[in-house]
């Protein structure tokens, strides 16, 4: 029997198999379907897929065969990782490599085999897809195009498997990353937010105009950072699937008069007037919803318009109903939005550029959050602009059902 040689590059190679987390795993059901096919094109009892690991091969899928996995120094797989072509085996007896080798002579008594070796694009041959027969075979030129077809589509799985892996470092390093900012900036933006507060009130003592002065700019500032944190704190757990809504009845009307309310002052600080519209005489419905999440959505669309209004600009705000939802518009009559920036508004990190945006900039996150919380509610959202007459943003919610 003779032994065979370890490959060149075993050292990258044996460590790819550790990247992959893969060997005592389970069965996995694309691997079994792949050594299913193998065997049935190729006429065999016996199929595998074989990772060649440091001191035995181990067998990720083995259709026809009980053993998980054999001794490395025994394994026809360990001759068939040598090279890039199918290595192949037609009558064990006759090949003085294997003709007293555990495995021919002894079960699974393998006299054929004809392995595919399992090549990564960085030409790695982490092992084979091989079929086994207990008798001597050939095997024609199509059953061996077809072995390396099924063994390039193992080689796809273990790719993704790796890509899965990367993806899962990479979501960990993200949570790691939202934890901190959390901790990290969060807790002290909070800590300096209310100091501010205190100290702009005068809790501590008068400032003068020039005090008072700086102390509105440190306090706007602030503001802008906490609102960027929570926007990114807010998408991180919508894009996890962790946002969760506490969902209660709730009046449309009066979730539209609390938003009026909360936004009026941002709305006159930026020196346009909000009004409301909605029919006070229409029976009275309920939609199932997380409020606070809802003026979150609300506040966002209000105070967008009043970024994007003229100075001495009106903000319409107005709830439509009808059997099945209930409509929330938000209208300003400013420059309204270019055509060649309506694609993907909705999008990360989308910010209506100069000159249509001259006030205060956002995060470019506030639309894509209201978007996920309104579809969270199974409702839709959308907006429609005429050029320097006006644009409405609108979003529709279900109707929570009545007994």
């Amino acid at each position: 029997m003779k032994h065979a040689d370890l490959p060149e590059n075993e050292a990258e190679r044996l460590r790819r198999l550790d990247e992959l987390g893969i060997l005592d795993t389970l069965e996995e059901q694309a691997y079994d379907d792949l050594t299913h096919l193998a065997a049935q094109i190729c006429d065999t009892p016996i199929a595998l897929v074989s990772l060649v690991d440091r001191d035995r091969q181990w067998f990720k899928s083995h259709h026809g065969l009980d053993a998980r996995e054999t001794p490395r120094d025994i394994a026809f797989c360990s001759h068939a990782i040598l090279s890039d072509e199918v290595f192949i085996v037609e009558d064990s007896s006759r090949d003085e490599r294997f003709h007293d080798n555990p495995l021919a002579t002894d079960a699974p008594h393998v006299k054929f085999y004809a392995g595919a070796p399992l090549v990564t694009n960085d030409r790695l041959r982490l092992g084979t897809l091989c079929v086994i027969a207990n008798e001597p075979r050939h095997i024609t030129l199509e059953q061996k195009n077809a072995l390396q077809a099924l063994a390039r589509q193992v080689v796809s799985q273990l790719e993704l498997r790796l890509k899965v892996k990367e993806l899962e470092t990479l979501d960990h390093a993200k949570d790691e990353f939202i934890s901190m900012i959390s901790h990290e900036l969060r807790t002290p933006l909070t800590s300096i937010h209310g100091s501010l507060s205190l100290l702009a009130n005068n809790t501590v003592g008068r400032l003068n105009g020039e005090q008072q002065q700086m102390m509105g700019i440190a306090a706007r500032n602030t503001d802008r950072l906490l609102c960027i944190v929570n926007d990114i704190l807010d998408l991180a757990k919508l894009e996890a699937g962790k946002l969760i809504l506490e969902r209660k009845a709730c009046d449309p009307v009066e979730l539209l008069e609390k938003a009026v309310e909360l936004n009026r002052p941002y709305c006159t600080e930026h020196d346009c007037e909000i009004i409301t519209e909605f029919d006070s005489s229409a029976d009275p419905v309920m939609i199932e919803a997380d409020e606070s999440r809802l003026l979150q959505v609300l506040s966002n669309l209000i105070s967008n318009a009043a970024k994007f209004s003229h100075d001495k600009g009106t903000i319409e705000v107005s709830l439509a109903r009808d059997a099945r939802q209930a409509c929330f518009k938000v209208t300003d009559h400013g420059p309204g939005i270019p055509a060649d920036q309506r694609q993907g508004l909705f999008q990360k990190f989308k910010q209506l550029g100069k000159p249509v945006n001259q006030k205060v900039p956002g995060t470019g996150l506030g639309l894509k959050i209201s978007k996920r919380i309104v579809e969270l509610h199974n409702g839709t959202i959308g907006f429609d602009s005429i050029p320097n007459e006006a644009t409405t943003f609108y979003f529709s919610l279900p109707l929570a059902q009545t007994a």
